[in-house]
């Protein structure tokens, strides 16, 4: 009796564990899809770039502090699944990212903002407010691809066994 009730809060865990994986992980994609797909660029179609940056560079923001806590929080539920490789590397390389890009990127961009649109703008604050823009994107989209890669890895191992990957 003791062995199959051990067994089955074996499964209970388990089962726990890759619920609570999923449920970050497409948090993680779809939140990234949502804002890069639809919000982003809805406000900088609609609304002066200025204020569309005053309404995505919060949500952003929120954004990234989740990857980075996703990321780390993913790589130890793999972990705890007896996963390995790129199922526990990839997230926290994916969450380190995403705080670099928060706290090397967008929080200088912030910085910048109000003189890259105000009366006070130079050309070469413009020129470092677009370079640290394109970067922001491309690591934007890197992580993007990074989370949808992470996602099929972690479907392989549930379809293989938790060990698989």
């Amino acid at each position: 009796m003791s062995a199959a009730l051990s067994s089955e809060t074996s499964r209970v865990v388990d089962a726990s564990l890759r619920a609570v994986l999923w449920l970050l992980l497409g948090t993680w994609v779809g939140s990234w899809l949502l804002f890069g797909a639809v919000i982003a660029p809805t406000a900088f179609r609609l609304l002066p770039s200025e204020t569309a940056g005053i309404i995505v560079g919060p949500t952003l923001t929120v954004l990234h502090l989740y990857g980075g806590v996703a990321g780390f929080a993913l790589a130890a539920l793999a972990r705890a699944l007896g996963r390995g490789g790129w199922t526990v590397g990839l997230p926290l390389l994916l969450g380190a990212i995403c705080l670099a890009s928060h706290f090397g990127i967008s929080l200088p961009i912030a910085e910048i903002r109000d003189n890259v649109f105000g009366s006070e703008g130079s050309i070469s604050v413009g020129a470092r407010f677009g370079r640290l823009h394109a970067l922001s994107m491309s690591l934007f989209v890197g992580v993007g691809i990074g989370t949808l890669i992470l996602l099929g890895l972690h479907a392989y191992a549930d379809s293989k066994g938790s060990e698989a990957v």
